[in-house]
């Protein structure tokens, strides 16, 4: 709990970053174990998703790039992805864009009948991490990682994209029963440390 002192600048004050971080306001948003990893850079087939996709939707697309795989005879390296391309600490949420991406070797074909472009899966530094808690733990997870554990660490998102992969709960329709698997890549930054705004400054 904040002391009478610090709870008056809180009142008149915004913090950007974790809720976490500010004094009095513990336990809205978790940590996360994670592991930092090297990932090499691979060819894709991607599809967008709706803003608000279901999981019909993405059931249906991750059937629909396996079908697209055998046709042109792929070969799958990975489970699929679905990457949000935006960053969330600096976009709103209506302006984010989703997409699923399938990571595969061989000489991927655009479809346009299918909606289906060829991309990469940019190689270097990620940060891997866990979600059981499914979407709705979401954005707990990007401020946690985002609004607090980089920019400590003086690192930052090194391109505004996020990749997600389902580990257990396709099969069902509840978006929160979800055991997803979470890549952010980053890097070193020498950007100034975020600070306090007054009101009067907002």
């Amino acid at each position: 709990m904040a002391d009478e002192i610090t709870q008056k600048h809180l009142n008149r004050s915004r913090i950007r970053g974790a809720p976490s971080s500010i004094p009095g306001a513990s336990g809205l948003v978790g940590s996360y174990r994670f592991e930092e990893i090297q990932r090499p850079a691979v060819r894709t087939l991607q599809i967008p998703l709706d803003r608000d996709f279901s999981m019909a939707e993405l059931r249906d697309k991750h059937a629909r790039l396996a079908g697209l795989v055998a046709h042109q005879g792929l070969v799958s390296i990975e489970r699929p992805l679905f990457a949000l391309e935006g960053d969330p600490m600096e976009q709103v949420p209506h302006e984010w864009e989703w997409k699923l991406v399938l990571p595969v070797r061989g000489k991927a074909l655009t479809d346009e009948a299918a909606n289906v472009s060829v991309g990469r899966l940019h190689g270097g530094a990620y940060i891997k991490t866990l979600t059981d808690k499914g979407f709705q733990d979401l954005r707990s997870l990007y401020t946690y990682f985002l609004g607090e554990f980089l920019p400590v660490r003086h690192q930052q998102l090194t391109r505004p994209v996020i990749y997600h992969r389902v580990l257990s709960g396709l099969e069902g329709d509840d978006p929160n029963q979800l055991t997803l698997e979470v890549f952010l890549p980053f890097g070193m930054t020498l950007r100034e440390p975020i600070r306090l705004l007054h009101r009067e400054e907002i």
